[in-house]
Protein backbone atom coordinates (compact mmCIF):
# COMPACT_ATOMS: atom_id res chain seq x y z
CA UNK A 1 0.00 0.00 0.00
CA UNK A 2 2.71 2.58 0.74
CA UNK A 3 4.09 2.01 -2.76
CA UNK A 4 0.60 2.57 -4.24
CA UNK A 5 0.15 5.89 -2.41
CA UNK A 6 3.67 6.92 -3.38
CA UNK A 7 2.82 6.21 -7.04
CA UNK A 8 -0.39 8.30 -6.81
CA UNK A 9 1.51 11.15 -5.18
CA UNK A 10 4.19 11.14 -7.90
CA UNK A 11 1.58 10.98 -10.67
CA UNK A 12 -0.27 13.93 -9.13
CA UNK A 13 2.96 15.88 -8.82
CA UNK A 14 3.84 15.24 -12.48
CA UNK A 15 0.36 16.35 -13.54
CA UNK A 16 0.75 19.59 -11.57
CA UNK A 17 4.12 20.22 -13.22
CA UNK A 18 2.59 19.71 -16.68
CA UNK A 19 -0.19 22.22 -15.90
CA UNK A 20 2.41 24.64 -14.51
CA UNK A 21 4.48 24.42 -17.72
CA UNK A 22 1.42 24.90 -19.89
CA UNK A 23 0.38 27.90 -17.84
CA UNK A 24 3.86 29.38 -18.08
CA UNK A 25 3.96 28.93 -21.86
CA UNK A 26 0.50 30.44 -22.17
CA UNK A 27 1.52 33.40 -20.05
CA UNK A 28 4.69 33.88 -22.10
CA UNK A 29 2.90 34.07 -25.46
CA UNK A 30 -0.70 34.71 -24.51
CA UNK A 31 -0.18 38.45 -24.15
CA UNK A 32 1.31 38.89 -27.62
CA UNK A 33 1.86 41.59 -28.65
CA UNK A 34 3.13 43.37 -25.55
CA UNK A 35 5.39 45.85 -27.35
CA UNK A 36 5.59 47.48 -30.80
CA UNK A 37 6.04 45.25 -33.83
CA UNK A 38 8.55 46.26 -36.52
CA UNK A 39 8.21 45.63 -40.25
CA UNK A 40 11.64 45.65 -41.92
CA UNK A 41 11.58 46.95 -45.52
CA UNK A 42 14.49 46.36 -47.90
CA UNK A 43 14.00 49.50 -50.01
CA UNK A 44 14.07 53.24 -49.44
CA UNK A 45 11.08 55.23 -48.13
CA UNK A 46 8.62 55.91 -50.93
CA UNK A 47 9.05 52.58 -52.72
CA UNK A 48 6.02 50.40 -53.44
CA UNK A 49 6.62 47.92 -50.63
CA UNK A 50 7.50 50.74 -48.23
CA UNK A 51 4.25 52.63 -48.94
CA UNK A 52 2.26 49.39 -48.60
CA UNK A 53 3.93 48.57 -45.27
CA UNK A 54 3.24 52.03 -43.87
CA UNK A 55 -0.42 51.80 -44.90
CA UNK A 56 -0.63 48.41 -43.18
CA UNK A 57 0.88 50.01 -40.08
CA UNK A 58 -1.93 52.60 -40.16
CA UNK A 59 -4.77 50.15 -40.87
CA UNK A 60 -3.53 47.73 -38.18
CA UNK A 61 -4.58 50.24 -35.49
CA UNK A 62 -8.15 49.06 -36.07
CA UNK A 63 -7.28 45.47 -35.21
CA UNK A 64 -4.50 45.55 -32.59
CA UNK A 65 -3.67 47.74 -29.60
CA UNK A 66 0.08 47.69 -30.25
CA UNK A 67 1.62 49.95 -32.87
CA UNK A 68 3.47 48.65 -35.93
CA UNK A 69 6.64 50.47 -36.94
CA UNK A 70 8.37 50.45 -40.33
CA UNK A 71 12.17 50.31 -40.52
CA UNK A 72 14.11 50.61 -43.77
CA UNK A 73 17.22 48.42 -44.11
CA UNK A 74 18.53 48.90 -47.63
CA UNK A 75 21.39 47.14 -49.38
CA UNK A 76 22.34 43.92 -51.12
CA UNK A 77 19.04 43.65 -53.04
CA UNK A 78 17.30 42.66 -49.81
CA UNK A 79 20.06 40.68 -48.07
CA UNK A 80 20.59 43.37 -45.43
CA UNK A 81 16.89 43.36 -44.53
CA UNK A 82 16.79 39.56 -44.47
CA UNK A 83 19.86 39.31 -42.24
CA UNK A 84 18.40 41.97 -39.96
CA UNK A 85 15.30 39.84 -39.36
CA UNK A 86 17.29 36.61 -39.03
CA UNK A 87 19.52 38.33 -36.46
CA UNK A 88 16.54 38.94 -34.15
CA UNK A 89 14.71 36.51 -31.89
CA UNK A 90 11.98 34.36 -33.44
CA UNK A 91 9.32 36.03 -31.30
CA UNK A 92 7.09 37.68 -33.91
CA UNK A 93 8.14 41.24 -33.11
CA UNK A 94 10.25 41.60 -36.27
CA UNK A 95 8.52 41.02 -39.61
CA UNK A 96 10.11 41.04 -43.06
CA UNK A 97 8.27 42.74 -45.92
CA UNK A 98 8.91 40.41 -48.86
CA UNK A 99 8.60 40.59 -52.63
CA UNK A 100 9.08 37.94 -55.29
CA UNK A 101 12.46 39.48 -56.15
CA UNK A 102 13.83 38.01 -52.90
CA UNK A 103 13.87 34.58 -54.55
CA UNK A 104 16.49 35.68 -57.09
CA UNK A 105 18.42 37.46 -54.35
CA UNK A 106 18.64 34.26 -52.32
CA UNK A 107 19.75 32.24 -55.34
CA UNK A 108 22.34 34.75 -56.53
CA UNK A 109 23.73 36.49 -53.45
CA UNK A 110 25.76 33.51 -52.14
CA UNK A 111 24.84 34.45 -48.53
CA UNK A 112 23.46 31.08 -47.49
CA UNK A 113 19.99 32.54 -46.85
CA UNK A 114 17.20 30.30 -48.15
CA UNK A 115 13.42 30.37 -48.25
CA UNK A 116 13.52 27.81 -45.45
CA UNK A 117 14.85 30.44 -43.04
CA UNK A 118 11.42 32.09 -42.96
CA UNK A 119 7.76 31.34 -42.30
CA UNK A 120 5.82 32.95 -45.17
CA UNK A 121 2.69 34.01 -43.33
CA UNK A 122 0.82 36.43 -45.61
CA UNK A 123 0.78 37.20 -49.34
CA UNK A 124 -1.34 40.31 -49.88
CA UNK A 125 -0.66 41.73 -53.36
CA UNK A 126 -0.62 40.10 -56.77
CA UNK A 127 0.79 42.49 -59.38
CA UNK A 128 0.81 41.01 -62.92
CA UNK A 129 3.85 41.40 -65.14
CA UNK A 130 3.40 43.30 -68.38
CA UNK A 131 5.22 44.25 -71.56
CA UNK A 132 5.28 48.04 -71.89
CA UNK A 133 5.98 49.89 -75.14
CA UNK A 134 6.49 53.47 -76.28
CA UNK A 135 3.30 54.20 -78.22
CA UNK A 136 4.99 56.86 -80.36
CA UNK A 137 6.91 54.12 -82.19
CA UNK A 138 5.68 51.57 -84.71
CA UNK A 139 5.65 48.85 -82.00
CA UNK A 140 2.25 48.83 -80.30
CA UNK A 141 1.13 45.21 -79.90
CA UNK A 142 2.58 41.81 -79.00
CA UNK A 143 2.51 40.91 -82.70
CA UNK A 144 4.59 44.03 -83.45
CA UNK A 145 7.10 43.05 -80.76
CA UNK A 146 7.48 39.54 -82.22
CA UNK A 147 7.81 40.83 -85.81
CA UNK A 148 10.44 43.41 -84.81
CA UNK A 149 12.39 40.86 -82.74
CA UNK A 150 12.59 38.43 -85.65
CA UNK A 151 13.64 41.20 -88.03
CA UNK A 152 16.46 42.28 -85.68
CA UNK A 153 17.65 38.67 -85.22
CA UNK A 154 18.33 38.81 -81.50
CA UNK A 155 19.34 42.48 -81.31
CA UNK A 156 15.99 43.84 -80.12
CA UNK A 157 16.51 45.60 -76.78
CA UNK A 158 14.38 44.84 -73.73
CA UNK A 159 14.84 47.17 -70.77
CA UNK A 160 14.45 46.63 -67.03
CA UNK A 161 16.17 46.66 -63.64
CA UNK A 162 18.99 44.31 -62.66
CA UNK A 163 20.36 41.09 -64.05
CA UNK A 164 18.68 37.93 -62.80
CA UNK A 165 15.82 39.83 -61.16
CA UNK A 166 12.12 39.10 -61.52
CA UNK A 167 11.62 41.22 -64.64
CA UNK A 168 14.68 39.75 -66.34
CA UNK A 169 13.50 36.21 -65.62
CA UNK A 170 10.05 37.07 -66.97
CA UNK A 171 11.65 38.39 -70.17
CA UNK A 172 13.57 35.12 -70.57
CA UNK A 173 10.34 33.19 -70.01
CA UNK A 174 8.54 35.22 -72.69
CA UNK A 175 11.37 34.72 -75.20
CA UNK A 176 11.29 31.00 -74.49
CA UNK A 177 7.51 30.63 -74.80
CA UNK A 178 6.97 32.72 -77.93
CA UNK A 179 10.17 31.66 -79.69
CA UNK A 180 12.15 34.89 -80.13
CA UNK A 181 15.56 36.19 -79.10
CA UNK A 182 16.38 39.62 -77.69
CA UNK A 183 18.96 41.46 -75.57
CA UNK A 184 18.38 42.33 -71.90
CA UNK A 185 19.64 45.83 -71.06
CA UNK A 186 19.81 46.19 -67.24
CA UNK A 187 19.49 49.51 -65.42
CA UNK A 188 20.10 50.52 -61.83
CA UNK A 189 16.38 50.77 -61.20
CA UNK A 190 13.02 50.68 -62.91
CA UNK A 191 12.75 54.46 -63.25
CA UNK A 192 15.99 54.62 -65.26
CA UNK A 193 14.80 51.85 -67.57
CA UNK A 194 11.43 53.58 -68.06
CA UNK A 195 13.22 56.82 -68.93
CA UNK A 196 15.26 54.89 -71.50
CA UNK A 197 12.08 53.50 -73.09
CA UNK A 198 10.58 56.98 -73.22
CA UNK A 199 13.78 58.06 -74.95
CA UNK A 200 13.31 55.23 -77.50
CA UNK A 201 16.49 53.44 -76.44
CA UNK A 202 14.76 50.09 -76.46
CA UNK A 203 11.66 48.32 -77.77
CA UNK A 204 10.13 46.87 -74.59
CA UNK A 205 10.16 47.62 -70.88
CA UNK A 206 9.28 44.73 -68.57
CA UNK A 207 7.37 45.86 -65.52
CA UNK A 208 3.90 46.20 -64.01
CA UNK A 209 0.78 48.10 -65.11
CA UNK A 210 1.29 50.88 -62.54
CA UNK A 211 4.56 51.80 -64.28
CA UNK A 212 2.71 53.65 -67.05
CA UNK A 213 0.75 55.84 -64.63
CA UNK A 214 1.24 59.51 -65.54
CA UNK A 215 3.27 58.64 -68.64
CA UNK A 216 1.16 59.29 -71.72
CA UNK A 217 3.75 57.99 -74.17
CA UNK A 218 3.76 54.54 -72.59
CA UNK A 219 1.18 51.77 -73.07
CA UNK A 220 0.66 48.15 -72.13
CA UNK A 221 1.07 45.75 -75.05
CA UNK A 222 0.07 42.62 -73.11
CA UNK A 223 -0.32 41.48 -69.49
CA UNK A 224 0.56 38.16 -67.85
CA UNK A 225 -2.64 37.89 -65.80
CA UNK A 226 -5.28 35.17 -65.95
CA UNK A 227 -7.91 37.67 -67.10
CA UNK A 228 -7.98 41.22 -68.43
CA UNK A 229 -7.39 43.84 -65.79
CA UNK A 230 -10.31 45.98 -64.63
CA UNK A 231 -8.27 49.19 -65.03
CA UNK A 232 -7.07 48.15 -68.52
CA UNK A 233 -9.99 46.40 -70.21
CA UNK A 234 -8.57 46.88 -73.72
CA UNK A 235 -5.21 45.24 -72.99
CA UNK A 236 -5.09 41.55 -73.96
CA UNK A 237 -3.54 38.75 -71.91
CA UNK A 238 -0.86 36.35 -73.13
CA UNK A 239 -3.44 33.55 -72.94
CA UNK A 240 -5.69 35.38 -75.40
CA UNK A 241 -2.78 35.56 -77.80
CA UNK A 242 -2.20 31.83 -77.54
CA UNK A 243 0.73 31.78 -75.10
CA UNK A 244 0.30 30.06 -71.69
CA UNK A 245 2.14 32.73 -69.73
CA UNK A 246 1.05 33.94 -66.29
CA UNK A 247 3.43 35.79 -63.98
CA UNK A 248 2.92 38.14 -61.06
CA UNK A 249 5.03 40.16 -58.69
CA UNK A 250 3.72 39.24 -55.25
CA UNK A 251 4.24 41.19 -52.07
CA UNK A 252 3.70 39.93 -48.56
CA UNK A 253 5.20 39.30 -45.15
CA UNK A 254 7.40 36.66 -43.52
CA UNK A 255 8.87 36.01 -40.07
CA UNK A 256 11.89 34.15 -38.79
CA UNK A 257 11.56 30.37 -38.76
CA UNK A 258 10.90 28.98 -35.30
CA UNK A 259 8.37 31.59 -34.19
CA UNK A 260 5.86 29.93 -31.78
CA UNK A 261 2.69 28.73 -33.57
CA UNK A 262 0.39 30.85 -31.39
CA UNK A 263 2.22 34.05 -32.34
CA UNK A 264 2.38 32.99 -35.97
CA UNK A 265 -1.38 32.41 -36.02
CA UNK A 266 -1.99 35.80 -34.41
CA UNK A 267 0.04 37.59 -37.08
CA UNK A 268 -1.53 35.62 -39.92
CA UNK A 269 -5.03 36.49 -38.66
CA UNK A 270 -4.02 40.15 -38.26
CA UNK A 271 -2.86 40.36 -41.88
CA UNK A 272 -6.00 38.55 -42.99
CA UNK A 273 -8.15 41.23 -41.33
CA UNK A 274 -6.07 43.98 -42.94
CA UNK A 275 -6.37 42.28 -46.36
CA UNK A 276 -10.18 42.53 -46.06
CA UNK A 277 -10.13 46.17 -44.98
CA UNK A 278 -11.73 48.57 -47.54
CA UNK A 279 -8.84 51.04 -47.27
CA UNK A 280 -6.35 48.33 -48.16
CA UNK A 281 -8.45 46.97 -51.02
CA UNK A 282 -8.88 50.47 -52.51
CA UNK A 283 -5.15 51.14 -52.23
CA UNK A 284 -4.19 47.96 -54.07
CA UNK A 285 -6.88 48.37 -56.75
CA UNK A 286 -5.77 51.96 -57.39
CA UNK A 287 -2.23 50.71 -58.01
CA UNK A 288 -3.55 48.44 -60.81
CA UNK A 289 -2.68 45.34 -58.79
CA UNK A 290 -4.93 42.68 -57.26
CA UNK A 291 -5.65 42.46 -53.50
CA UNK A 292 -5.33 38.85 -52.33
CA UNK A 293 -4.69 36.92 -49.16
CA UNK A 294 -2.71 33.70 -49.04
CA UNK A 295 -2.08 32.28 -45.60
CA UNK A 296 1.08 30.42 -44.62
CA UNK A 297 0.30 27.12 -46.36
CA UNK A 298 -0.66 28.55 -49.75
CA UNK A 299 1.95 31.32 -49.65
CA UNK A 300 4.72 28.81 -48.88
CA UNK A 301 3.60 26.61 -51.78
CA UNK A 302 3.71 29.67 -54.05
CA UNK A 303 7.23 30.59 -52.93
CA UNK A 304 8.53 27.04 -53.47
CA UNK A 305 6.98 26.85 -56.94
CA UNK A 306 8.35 30.25 -57.94
CA UNK A 307 11.83 29.33 -56.70
CA UNK A 308 11.86 26.26 -58.96
CA UNK A 309 10.83 28.40 -61.92
CA UNK A 310 13.42 31.09 -61.08
CA UNK A 311 16.20 28.50 -60.85
CA UNK A 312 15.20 27.05 -64.23
CA UNK A 313 15.29 30.40 -66.05
CA UNK A 314 18.45 31.58 -64.28
CA UNK A 315 20.19 28.45 -65.56
CA UNK A 316 18.67 28.89 -69.01
CA UNK A 317 20.10 32.42 -69.15
CA UNK A 318 23.52 31.21 -68.04
CA UNK A 319 23.35 33.34 -64.88
CA UNK A 320 23.12 30.35 -62.56
CA UNK A 321 25.42 27.54 -63.65
CA UNK A 322 26.91 25.83 -60.63
CA UNK A 323 26.89 25.88 -56.89
CA UNK A 324 29.62 23.29 -56.58
CA UNK A 325 31.81 25.50 -54.44
CA UNK A 326 29.15 27.65 -52.81
CA UNK A 327 28.96 27.75 -49.05
CA UNK A 328 31.78 26.83 -46.72
CA UNK A 329 31.76 23.08 -47.14
CA UNK A 330 34.31 21.81 -49.67
CA UNK A 331 35.85 25.25 -50.18
CA UNK A 332 39.61 25.72 -49.91
CA UNK A 333 40.21 28.00 -46.88
CA UNK A 334 42.20 31.26 -47.33
CA UNK A 335 45.24 30.03 -45.40
CA UNK A 336 45.95 27.28 -47.98
CA UNK A 337 47.30 29.65 -50.68
CA UNK A 338 49.35 31.43 -47.99
CA UNK A 339 50.96 28.12 -46.96
CA UNK A 340 51.51 27.24 -50.62
CA UNK A 341 53.34 30.52 -51.18
CA UNK A 342 55.57 30.00 -48.12
CA UNK A 343 56.51 26.50 -49.29
CA UNK A 344 57.35 27.66 -52.81
CA UNK A 345 59.22 30.69 -51.47
CA UNK A 346 61.35 28.57 -49.11
CA UNK A 347 62.16 26.10 -51.88
CA UNK A 348 63.07 28.87 -54.32
CA UNK A 349 65.19 30.64 -51.71
CA UNK A 350 67.22 27.46 -51.20
CA UNK A 351 67.52 26.34 -54.83
CA UNK A 352 67.86 29.71 -56.64
CA UNK A 353 68.02 32.67 -54.22
CA UNK A 354 68.04 35.33 -56.93
CA UNK A 355 64.49 34.37 -57.90
CA UNK A 356 63.22 34.89 -54.35
CA UNK A 357 63.88 38.62 -54.04
CA UNK A 358 61.15 40.93 -52.77
CA UNK A 359 59.47 42.07 -55.99
CA UNK A 360 59.59 38.59 -57.52
CA UNK A 361 57.94 37.23 -54.39
CA UNK A 362 55.27 39.93 -54.47
CA UNK A 363 54.49 39.13 -58.12
CA UNK A 364 54.30 35.40 -57.38
CA UNK A 365 52.07 36.05 -54.37
CA UNK A 366 49.74 38.07 -56.63
CA UNK A 367 49.60 35.17 -59.08
CA UNK A 368 48.59 32.75 -56.32
CA UNK A 369 46.02 35.26 -55.05
CA UNK A 370 44.50 35.75 -58.51
CA UNK A 371 44.19 31.98 -59.01
CA UNK A 372 42.54 31.61 -55.59
CA UNK A 373 40.06 34.43 -56.28
CA UNK A 374 39.19 32.85 -59.63
CA UNK A 375 38.66 29.53 -57.83
CA UNK A 376 36.25 31.21 -55.43
CA UNK A 377 34.20 32.55 -58.36
CA UNK A 378 33.50 28.98 -59.47
CA UNK A 379 30.97 28.90 -56.62
CA UNK A 380 29.35 32.13 -57.80
CA UNK A 381 26.53 32.28 -60.29
CA UNK A 382 27.99 33.10 -63.70
CA UNK A 383 27.00 36.08 -65.83
CA UNK A 384 27.73 36.67 -69.51
CA UNK A 385 29.61 39.77 -70.59
CA UNK A 386 27.87 39.56 -73.96
CA UNK A 387 24.44 40.17 -72.54
CA UNK A 388 24.40 40.30 -68.78
CA UNK A 389 26.70 40.63 -65.82
CA UNK A 390 26.43 38.25 -62.88
CA UNK A 391 28.09 38.23 -59.48
CA UNK A 392 31.07 36.22 -60.76
CA UNK A 393 31.93 38.54 -63.63
CA UNK A 394 33.71 41.38 -61.84
CA UNK A 395 35.90 39.34 -59.44
CA UNK A 396 36.72 36.94 -62.27
CA UNK A 397 37.76 39.77 -64.56
CA UNK A 398 39.79 41.30 -61.71
CA UNK A 399 41.52 37.95 -61.09
CA UNK A 400 42.44 37.55 -64.77
CA UNK A 401 43.87 41.07 -65.04
CA UNK A 402 45.83 40.64 -61.79
CA UNK A 403 47.23 37.33 -63.04
CA UNK A 404 48.38 38.83 -66.35
CA UNK A 405 49.88 41.90 -64.69
CA UNK A 406 51.73 39.85 -62.05
CA UNK A 407 52.98 37.33 -64.61
CA UNK A 408 54.34 40.15 -66.77
CA UNK A 409 56.01 41.76 -63.75
CA UNK A 410 57.58 38.44 -62.70
CA UNK A 411 58.88 37.82 -66.23
CA UNK A 412 60.40 41.31 -66.37
CA UNK A 413 62.14 40.91 -62.99
CA UNK A 414 63.57 37.51 -63.89
CA UNK A 415 64.91 38.91 -67.16
CA UNK A 416 66.45 41.95 -65.39
CA UNK A 417 67.40 40.84 -61.84
CA UNK A 418 68.18 43.48 -59.22
CA UNK A 419 71.37 43.58 -57.20
CA UNK A 420 71.60 41.07 -54.36
CA UNK A 421 71.86 43.69 -51.61
CA UNK A 422 68.29 44.85 -52.20
CA UNK A 423 66.78 41.39 -51.83
CA UNK A 424 66.80 41.00 -48.07
CA UNK A 425 65.17 44.38 -47.56
CA UNK A 426 62.51 43.61 -50.21
CA UNK A 427 61.82 40.18 -48.67
CA UNK A 428 60.75 41.81 -45.41
CA UNK A 429 58.38 44.08 -47.31
CA UNK A 430 57.05 41.08 -49.22
CA UNK A 431 56.07 39.16 -46.10
CA UNK A 432 54.58 42.28 -44.53
CA UNK A 433 52.48 42.97 -47.60
CA UNK A 434 51.32 39.36 -47.79
CA UNK A 435 50.39 39.49 -44.10
CA UNK A 436 48.36 42.65 -44.73
CA UNK A 437 46.60 40.99 -47.66
CA UNK A 438 45.83 37.93 -45.58
CA UNK A 439 44.16 40.07 -42.90
CA UNK A 440 42.38 42.00 -45.66
CA UNK A 441 40.71 38.95 -47.19
CA UNK A 442 40.00 37.31 -43.85
CA UNK A 443 38.56 40.51 -42.42
CA UNK A 444 36.47 41.51 -45.43
CA UNK A 445 33.70 39.08 -44.54
CA UNK A 446 33.58 40.51 -41.02
CA UNK A 447 33.93 44.28 -41.51
CA UNK A 448 32.92 44.52 -45.16
CA UNK A 449 34.63 45.46 -48.43
CA UNK A 450 34.68 49.23 -47.93
CA UNK A 451 36.13 49.33 -44.41
CA UNK A 452 38.63 46.55 -45.14
CA UNK A 453 39.78 48.25 -48.34
CA UNK A 454 39.88 51.63 -46.63
CA UNK A 455 42.31 50.17 -44.08
CA UNK A 456 44.37 47.85 -46.29
CA UNK A 457 45.00 50.10 -49.29
CA UNK A 458 46.65 53.02 -47.43
CA UNK A 459 48.41 50.60 -45.06
CA UNK A 460 49.90 48.73 -48.01
CA UNK A 461 51.04 51.95 -49.70
CA UNK A 462 52.64 53.19 -46.47
CA UNK A 463 54.34 49.83 -45.97
CA UNK A 464 56.00 50.30 -49.37
CA UNK A 465 57.53 53.58 -48.04
CA UNK A 466 55.34 55.99 -49.98
CA UNK A 467 54.62 59.07 -47.84
CA UNK A 468 52.55 61.48 -49.91
CA UNK A 469 49.48 61.44 -47.65
CA UNK A 470 47.33 63.55 -49.94
CA UNK A 471 47.89 61.15 -52.83
CA UNK A 472 47.28 58.14 -50.57
CA UNK A 473 43.99 59.64 -49.32
CA UNK A 474 42.80 60.56 -52.81
CA UNK A 475 43.81 57.15 -54.23
CA UNK A 476 41.95 55.28 -51.49
CA UNK A 477 38.83 57.45 -51.76
CA UNK A 478 38.89 57.26 -55.56
CA UNK A 479 39.20 53.47 -55.56
CA UNK A 480 36.32 53.07 -53.10
CA UNK A 481 34.08 55.45 -55.08
CA UNK A 482 34.98 53.73 -58.35
CA UNK A 483 34.23 50.31 -56.83
CA UNK A 484 30.87 51.52 -55.54
CA UNK A 485 29.84 53.21 -58.77
CA UNK A 486 31.04 50.56 -61.25
CA UNK A 487 30.42 47.35 -59.31
CA UNK A 488 27.34 48.13 -57.20
CA UNK A 489 25.58 50.89 -59.15
CA UNK A 490 26.29 50.09 -62.81
CA UNK A 491 26.82 46.31 -62.66
CA UNK A 492 24.46 45.72 -59.70
CA UNK A 493 26.89 43.28 -58.03
CA UNK A 494 26.65 43.48 -54.20
CA UNK A 495 29.98 43.77 -52.39
CA UNK A 496 30.44 42.21 -48.93
CA UNK A 497 28.83 44.41 -46.27
CA UNK A 498 30.38 42.60 -43.31
CA UNK A 499 28.69 40.32 -40.78
CA UNK A 500 29.57 42.80 -37.99
CA UNK A 501 26.87 45.17 -39.21
CA UNK A 502 24.02 42.65 -39.67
Amino acid sequence: MPGFFRYRYLAKLKLQLVFLLLFTASAAYGGFPEKPITIVVHSKPGSGIDIASRLISHIAKKYTDEIILVENKTGGSGTVAMKTVLGKRADGYTILAVTKSFISTMLLSNTGITIGNFDWIAMMVSDPEALIINNTTKIKTLEDIIKDAKAKKGEQKWLGPLVGGLDHLFAIQVWDKIGIKARWIPYEGGSDAIAALMGKQGAVYVGNPADISGRSTLSLAVVASAERLKNFPNVPTFKEKGYPIEEVLWRGFAIKKGTPPKIKNYLENLFKKIASDPDWINFVNNSSALPVFYGEKRFTETVIRDQKKARYYLKKAGILKTKANSGKSGQIPPYVPVILFLIVYAATKKIKPQLADGENSIAFAMIILSVYVYYLTLGFEVGKLSGSVGPATVPRLWAILLFLFSAALLYKKIKSPEKHEKRNRNSIKTFGLILLMTFYFLGMDYIGFYIATGIFLPAGILWMNYRNYIVITLTTAGFLLLSYYVIQIILQVPLPSGSLFY
